[in-house]
């Protein structure tokens, strides 16, 4: 590994400048995914049984993680919207962060150098 220059440690400080100020822009965050199914009721005399077409729905499902188990929960639309906006927030944010340890290496590189 090489140490770094005096240029890239310098773009290095103002890309983390940057995350940091960007990060205070995120209002909603949430981690998970958003689906939207279509659903059979059950009652075999429905339409729905034997017709997809006629499925009943849409209906939005949310399915994260907590203390490490799958947690699934439906939504109305309105609330699918902004869980939407909020995970694709959440991708940024985590995207953001991965850069800044990246960054953050390059730095301490920089002030100590790796072992040989």
């Amino acid at each position: 590994m090489t140490i770094p220059s005096k240029r890239s440690v310098q773009r290095a400080r103002e890309r983390i400048q940057g995350i940091r100020a960007s990060l205070g822009e995120f209002e909603l965050l949430c981690s998970g995914t958003l689906s939207q199914r279509m659903m059979k009721c059950g009652k075999p005399n429905c339409g729905c049984a034997t017709d997809p077409a006629a499925r009943h729905g849409p209906y939005y499902q949310w399915v994260r993680t907590r203390a490490g188990k799958p947690t699934a929960r439906y939504v109305s639309e309105q609330q699918a919207q902004i869980l939407s906006q909020a995970i694709d927030n959440y991708r940024q944010v985590k995207k953001m962060l991965r850069d800044w340890e990246e960054n953050t290496e390059r730095l301490i590189d920089a002030v100590q150098p790796p072992a040989p």
